[in-house]
């Protein structure tokens, strides 16, 4: 921050709605003033705090109140402004929302809005800044277009993690073998018309484990997941989390044991409140996995009591896993291990 200059702040939101399943659309408005486009948002007013005043803008904006805030996002710029003669100093944070109802209707600030995919998003907006600002809207959210805009197959995914300190033959066998079954999973739902990324699902269950490839195990999650999101492989790193939360709700990841603090680098780092097929796949294929070997999520779990103690967190990763089986039976119309000989 240039305390040396006056401050101002701002604040707004990156917006998105979802039509079926088609990727999200991101709002972009049309400034009266200057024409360039940007994301809803505006100065603080005296006594409000950040969220309070995203959320006044947008509605002065573009009309639009009913909103789902996404927990953990916030993303913060700062930058040079000059206004009437003097230079000042303006930070505007971001926060992230999904549209649930409601149609635009602009205020005399803007003239024009369109609701675009990422890519096309990306295309109109002209600062790096703000550019960067939707990337990481689009990582936290896990919007399916980076896997169209930064293709990678589990082949490459295979490499990376394979030159990393301590990738062993016992995690790459494990791994593997994971990957192995969120691909058949993936290719079934597939074949029936789910909208889910194969070469993804079986790239990302490849890479859940590679803060442990990298030799970190206390924080492995979270470790993996900002590893790769310094790599190509950014849009892979979607199961680091969820292979371990297994999509559980937070309150009960709370309840289980999982330590607050945890639970708020979870959440700023990757959205939790919503569970991608991909990451179904690959949660579910974790579960089933015990070593290089592939066995019921029974024998795992049955497992993982005997070397770890902590029997709530566990029982809620099985409660979890028989959710996702069932969800994804409920697709398939049958159950997903029978496509892996495992039930």
């Amino acid at each position: 921050m240039n305390r040396d200059l006056p401050q101002s702040r701002a604040c707004g939101f990156i917006l998105t709605r979802q039509r079926d399943t088609e990727p999200p659309e991101y709002l972009l408005l049309k400034n009266e003033r200057d024409g360039m486009p940007g994301l809803p948002k505006g100065h603080q007013d005296p006594g409000e705090n950040d969220l309070q005043t995203a959320l006044r803008e947008t509605r002065e904006e573009t009309g639009l109140t009913d909103l789902e805030v996404v927990p953990g996002f916030r993303s913060e710029i700062a930058y040079r402004v000059k206004k009437g003669g003097e230079q000042r100093w303006k930070t505007v944070v971001y926060f992230r929302a999904r549209l649930r109802s409601g149609k635009v209707r602009l205020s005399s600030e803007h003239t024009d809005w369109w609701w675009e995919p990422l890519e096309e998003t990306l295309d109109r907006l002209t600062f790096d800044t703000l550019k960067d600002v939707i990337r990481g809207s689009a990582l936290h959210g896990k919007d399916p277009m980076l896997f169209r805009m930064h293709r990678a197959t589990e082949a490459e995914a295979d490499r990376h993690l394979s030159a990393l300190p301590s990738a062993d033959a016992t995690l790459l066998a494990h791994l593997r073998g994971g990957a192995y079954v969120a691909r058949t999973i993936a290719e079934a739902l597939a074949k029936r018309r789910v909208p889910i990324d194969v070469e993804a699902a079986a790239a990302g269950t490849l890479l859940h484990d590679v803060g442990r490839a990298l030799g970190q195990h206390e924080d492995h999650q979270l470790a993996g997941l900002e590893h790769l999101r310094t790599t190509p492989l950014a849009a892979y790193g979607f199961a680091c989390i969820s292979h371990f939360t297994k999509g559980a709700p937070e309150k009960d990841l709370l309840a289980a044991g999982l330590s607050e603090a945890t639970l708020a680098r979870f959440r700023a780092a990757i959205d939790l409140t919503t569970m991608t097929w991909e990451e179904r796949c690959a949660a579910l294929a974790d579960s089933c996995m015990q070593g290089a070997t592939p066995v019921s999520p029974k024998q795992r779990f049955e497992d993982l009591r005997r070397r770890y103690d902590a029997k709530a967190l566990i029982d809620l990763q099985e409660h979890s896993t028989l959710s996702l089986r069932s969800a994804l039976a409920e697709s398939l119309d049958r159950d997903p291990l029978t496509l892996v000989g495992l039930a």
